[in-house]
Order: structure tokens, then sequence, then C-alpha cells
């Protein structure tokens, strides 16, 4: 028998810092998924570990759900892994491919898990969590599983997501800057934190949007990228919004109101500021979810 999960990655985050000694973000989850399937075997072959080279998360969490539930791992079952999320760019692709494989198993072993239970299981093995899983926008400490709020509210907000180039890895993340940055700049990301929450309170995207810009223009001094003013300063004629960031990726992602905006004009003027830079996709913002078959 057949289990499937789905998880969706994100467009960097809306937001992201360092504020009274806890680390926190809010999550932008969109269409972006991995899938995990797995199959109950009907004979005595054990599950083959994935390339470890490129799975090793994969398959530690695995280890982790068997010794969760404290199940012998000598468990007949198959799993494949469809992901076409980049690596390295801060679009959530590890946390997405994990919660995918966390879900189908646990689902296949006949066993839930609260949502504590699930983002302790990512920390555990990925040391951070987007918390993709949660329906609605999440605001996390994404590194102590702390969850602080779930808005409900999703706004009509799609993402140009631009490549600024390279790859960074999470776990290589230089965190000390990245929080003596936040402590410069406090006041700045307090407005910004205050900012977002009263934008999904109103149901304001503008005001969601601005913070989002603002907390980008932040991360400059952590992680540079090349095009942010410029893609800020030249959509704004165009319907852009403003330009969010992967805060430890490489993505940047021009803001837009998907039902006011003419999208094929903002898209032609992003590609002529940005050039030859790879455009991702065009994605809109979504809840987070977990689908489990």
């Amino acid at each position: 028998m057949k289990y499937t999960a789905v998880a969706p990655g994100t467009c960097g985050e809306l937001l992201q810092g360092f504020i009274d000694d806890q680390d926190f973000l809010i999550n932008s989850p969109i269409p972006f998924f991995a899938k995990a399937i797995v199959t109950i075997n009907n004979n005595s072959n054990l599950m083959e570990p994935l390339e470890e080279s490129k799975y090793s998360k994969i398959n530690n969490i695995i280890k982790k759900i068997f010794s969760h539930f404290n199940i012998d791992e000598k468990v007949s079952l198959n799993l494949e892994i469809d992901s076409n999320i980049p690596r390295g760019k801060g679009l959530a692709s590890s946390t997405a491919e994990l919660t995918a494989v966390l879900l189908a198993l646990s689902k296949a072993l006949n066993k839930n898990l609260s949502d504590n239970e699930i983002t302790n299981l990512l920390i555990s093995v990925d040391h951070s969590s987007d918390g993709v899983f949660l329906p609605g926008i999440s605001y996390i400490n994404h590194l102590k599983g702390n969850i602080y709020k779930k808005f409900k509210y999703i706004p009509s907000l799609s993402f140009i997501i631009i490549d600024s180039g390279g790859e960074v890895s999470t776990q290589k993340f230089d965190r000390n800057l990245a929080r003596y940055i936040s402590i410069k700049n406090e006041n700045s990301l307090r407005s910004a934190l205050k900012m977002i929450i009263d934008g999904f309170k109103t149901k304001n995207l503008h005001l969601i949007a601005k913070a989002a810009t603002l907390s980008a223009k932040i991360n400059q001094n952590v992680l540079y990228k090349d095009p942010l003013d410029t893609l800020i300063n030249g959509t704004k004629d165009f319907g852009g919004l403003g330009v969010n960031c992967a805060h430890t990726g490489t993505v940047l992602g021009v803001m837009f109101d998907h039902n006011t905006t003419d999208q094929n004009r903002l898209l032609d003027r992003v590609h002529s500021l940005i050039h030859p830079l790879p455009i991702l996709g065009v994605y809109p913002l979504i809840s987070g979810s977990r689908v489990i078959n």
C-alpha cells in the first residue's frame, strides 16, 4: 500500500531576525512542492538507505522517526522522493522534503504526530524548521520550535522569484553575524515586525510587503544581494509592492497583488532589470499545508 505526503517550499521569508534574545521568522509558503511516497512491501526486503551524499538528512529523519516511535528499523518499506525545489537557494527545499518524508512515513506506520513533534523532529535533523506544514502563515522560532502565531489571512500576494546567484548552506550560515545585525537594527526590525502583524490583522497586503522589504534591506548586511535596490526602485511603477528575500539563501521575490497587477508587464520589467540572472518562476503566497493520502 502507498502513502503519499506533500509539503510546500517557500519564497524565502516575509520577515526574519532576532529580538529579545529570540530568533524568529514569518514564513512565506508557495506552491513549489516536495512529495514523498512510502510503499509497504509484502516481501522481506528491508528499506534501503537513499544515496547518502544527496539524501543524508532524509536517511537521518527516517532513523529519528523509527526511534521516536520505538519501532524496529527492520521494516519492509520503499521510499520515493519527488521534488524540483532548488537546493541552497532559500526556498525551504530541505524542510519541504523532510516534512513530506516524515508525514508519509508516520502515516505508513499508522502513527500520529503533533505540530510540536513534527517541528522538534525537523529541528533535530535540519537545525531549523520553516513551519511549512502549519496552516496559514506562521510566526515561529525556527531554531527552537516555538510557534508564536498562525495568521489565517492569506493576502493576494505573489512573488516573481529571482536567483541572485550561488548557494548558501543553512548549517554554515553565520547566525552570530545575523543576530548582531538584528540587534544593531533593533528599532527598524521591531517596526517591521509590528507592521507585518498589523498588516495581517487589518488584511493590508501593502503593509505586509512594506515590512518584508524592510527586513530584506536589513539582511543586506548579512547576505548581500546585488539586485535588491534595483528591483525595489525599478518595479514600483509596474505594480511592484516591494521585494522580500531568503535571509539564509540567494533568492529575492518581487511582490505584487495578483488581483490587480498586470503580471506580464511586471515580469517583462523584472527581466529587463536583472538579465542575465534567472527568474525561477512566479508563485502566489499560500497557506502552509500538509497533504497526506
